[in-house]
């Protein structure tokens, strides 16, 4: 028998299948406007921001580490940090994302909130005080079973005192579709929703069929749901485009080498379409609009350079009295 083509990522939990949801969380926050930064923040966090707020989201930054032991230098990568800013407030955000359960996570995110914090640190003028802002964590998850609602590091000081750190988690694919409205930034990771069961039934042809038609269901969901993100203004036109590009991508990468899988392809792509070919009759639309518009203007101007009375420059141009008078 023939062997079928698979896809070059594996559907096991990988570093090629992490790095591709790292890649694709940090390209969809640094592309996407600032309005749906804030609702996801506001959604993970439980926060109540404007719309308006002020968000700077920055880059990874590299911090240089010794090993204690050995003197070796390593890496230490921080993941997306994003500051909000509304009249007085200015807060800080880590968001790590990470696919399966792991404690250590928390570790990792303690210590990247050191780095950050220690940026802006505060030193009394006696040098004998040093005073830091710790940012505020979240872990997102896109595939989890185990991690319960709260990462959780005890740290223990001599004298019997001890601190308790916490990182809530968001577990993406526990929720529905339909509930993400205002998160619509982690919409294009449902796909990942049917990942597991796929790898336990790769050579059974009639299982990914079936797979593939979920999955064709929960993006027909997506593109309804993202829909009514941006009608209720917590997205904009230009972020379901660039989600719609980044859920195509993402679907090669995971399924592309599955051929009952083709389908669900073309209909991510026909999402795509349909947005583009819809900003583009929008803009159309306005600028046909502004063209109609200076073309009356110009009319109402001959009509009351040529004597025509103002009666009868409204009644043929259907302009107020306010704006023929101004020409």
């Amino acid at each position: 028998m023939k062997k079928e083509k698979k896809s070059f990522v594996t559907l096991g939990i990988s570093r090629k299948t992490q790095k591709l949801f790292d890649r694709s969380i940090k390209f969809i926050m640094a592309k996407a406007s600032q309005s749906a930064i804030v609702h996801m923040i506001n959604g993970i966090y439980k926060k109540n921001y404007p719309p308006d707020a002020i968000v700077d989201v920055r880059k990874p930054r590299e911090y240089i580490t010794e090993n204690s032991e050995s003197g070796a230098l390593g890496e230490i990568f921080t993941d997306m940090v994003v500051t909000i800013s509304s009249g007085d407030r200015k807060d800080t955000y880590l968001i790590e994302a990470q696919i399966k359960d792991d404690m250590e996570i928390c570790l990792r995110v303690f210590n990247y909130s050191i780095q950050i914090a220690l940026e802006s640190k505060v030193v009394s003028e006696d040098g004998n005080h040093l005073k830091i802002d710790m940012p505020t964590p979240a872990v997102i998850y896109w595939d989890t079973s185990k991690t319960k609602d709260f990462l959780i590091i005890e740290m223990r000081f001599p004298g019997d005192k001890s601190v308790v750190y916490q990182v809530p988690a968001f577990k993406v694919l526990e929720h529905k579709v339909s509930e993400l409205e205002h998160l619509a930034l982690l919409l294009p990771f449902y796909l990942l929703k049917v990942r597991a069961e796929l790898k336990r039934c790769e050579s059974d042809s009639e299982k990914r069929k079936e797979l593939a038609e979920r999955l064709a269901g929960y993006v027909n969901e997506i593109a309804e749901t993202l829909h009514k993100s941006r009608e209720n203004s917590y997205i904009t036109d230009s972020d379901v485009v660039m989600l719609k590009e980044r859920m195509s991508k993402m679907h090669s990468e995971l399924y592309g080498g599955y051929k009952e899988f083709s389908m669900v392809d073309m209909t991510i792509e026909q999402m795509y379409n349909e947005s583009v070919l819809k900003k583009i009759d929008e803009a159309e639309a306005r600028a046909e609009e502004r063209g109609l518009s200076q073309g009356i203007t110009q009319v109402a101007k001959a009509m009351k350079d040529a004597g025509d009375t103002v009666s009868k420059i409204m009644h043929c141009t259907g302009l107020s009295r306010r704006k023929i008078m101004a020409l």
